[in-house]
This record gives structure tokens, sequence and C-alpha cells, in this order.
């Protein structure tokens, strides 16, 4: 990704977002904001990336019918690039479990009975190393 668009430019840091290709359960989308900026969907196999200024920023992952939203702030330093690979998180696996034991009935109760859950969103936001991110990353789209 670097060698197609380059560095960010001075005083910006660049925020990437990818949905890897994982086992069949762990893949999954969502529609994710940095700073309330909104970035193309992400769909498995896909990332996009953000630059911003260095500092604070806060991201936010939804997903169409999901009854909550994934949230991670962080801070940024200039020059650098974070990455960040989309994982369903634990509510979101229970809400399926539930719907493929006993379909919609199931998906309302395990998300009732998840809505204690530390991250009430659809995604775990997982931080990787640029060592872990850009093989990773070679195989992925950029989404549009």
């Amino acid at each position: 990704m670097a060698q197609k668009i380059g560095a960010p430019r001075s005083g910006q840091s660049r925020i990437v977002i990818m949905s890897q290709k994982d086992a069949w359960l762990d893949r999954t989308s969502c529609d994710a904001k940095v700073d309330g900026a909104a970035l193309s969907r992400l769909l498995p196999g896909t990332y996009v990336y953000i630059d911003r200024p260095a500092g604070p920023h806060h991201l936010v992952a939804t997903q169409t019918l999901f009854p909550g939203d994934s949230v991670l702030d962080f801070n940024t330093e200039p020059g650098r690039t974070y990455f960040f690979s989309i994982r369903p998180s634990e509510r979101s696996r229970a809400m399926l479990g539930g719907a493929l034991a006993l379909g919609i009935v199931g998906m309302g109760v395990m998300a009732a009975a998840s809505s204690g859950a530390d991250n009430k969103g659809p995604v775990d936001f997982v931080p990787l190393q640029e060592a872990q991110a850009r093989p990773a990353l070679a195989e992925l789209l950029q989404a549009e």
C-alpha cells in the first residue's frame, strides 16, 4: 500500500482497517467512521485507510440491524501507520449462534442475553504490528 499511495503527509498519521479472509466464522463486514468521517464499507478480504492529523481519534463500526456500535479511542503519532483488523465480537458470535440454532427468535434472545457485554458492537478492533499487517494487507483489496 505504501508503494502505491506513499507515506502520510507531514503531521498526519495513517489508519488502516482490514477485514481479513479468515475462517468462515471469523469473516465480517461493517461500516466504519474515523472521527465522524465515513469510510468505504469493509467486506471480507478488503481494507480501508484514512490519513488524519496526529493525535486522538475515535473509531466506530456499525452493522445494519446490529443493536450496538463498536468503539475504539486511540492516539496516533505523526508519520506512523496504525493497523487494525476487524473480527466478530463475542456478542456478534453469540447472536449468530442463536440465529443458527433458533432462527430470528434465537438471535433476539442472544442479543438480550449479551447486552451486558463490554463491547456492545459487531466487531472487535485487533491492533496489528506492521510486520503482521503488511503480509495480510498484500492479500486484500482496497474497499471501494
